[in-house]
């Protein structure tokens, strides 16, 4: 957020598109394609030191469905459990009653501090954007991963 703002954008919509971009892009790079490379390039180090350069994309293109596993972890803990997170809110709920017990004296303050907040779209959208993207990915390559993926947006469709 503070770099979309240091970019000069002004209004909160443009500021959270922004924001939920640069996340992507860094949700995409780390999660995805850094998984990929750096767990089929410690499998097959050796295959990568004696090929052409031509040839890594191959190499790669057997090594997506290899990391269908770690995908499925993945999409289990920080999928399932962020949507959980997001039904309970409970970082809300403390701040809430924290605010209520120290800060509320009349109830008009209370009334203010009724209001639940907005969901972080700029956090939240590119998550579920990369759950879409694995589920296009591994639907072809790996099957396996679609029933959790599937639960997961459902839920996520649910909850948002």
């Amino acid at each position: 957020m503070f770099m979309s703002k240091f970019e000069g954008l002004i209004s909160q919509s443009s500021l959270e598109r922004r924001t939920a971009a640069k996340y992507y892009i860094f949700l995409f790079f780390n999660v995805f394609l850094g998984s990929i490379i750096t767990g089929s390039a410690l499998e097959q180090l050796k295959a990568y030191l004696h090929q052409s350069a031509n040839e890594i994309p191959r190499t790669i293109g057997v090594a997506i469905p290899m990391r269908a596993t770690f995908f499925i972890a993945h999409v289990l803990v920080d999928g399932w459990t962020g949507i959980a997170g997001e039904i309970l809110r409970l970082k809300a709920l403390l701040f809430f009653h924290l605010k209520n017990f120290f800060l509320v004296k009349t109830e008009k303050d209370r009334e203010e501090e009724m209001d639940p907040g907005s969901i972080y779209f700029d956090s939240c959208e590119p998550r579920i954007q990369l759950y879409f993207l694995l589920g296009l990915v591994y639907a072809v390559a790996t099957p396996l991963l679609l029933p959790f993926i599937l639960v997961l947006l459902g839920l996520a469709c649910v909850v948002y």
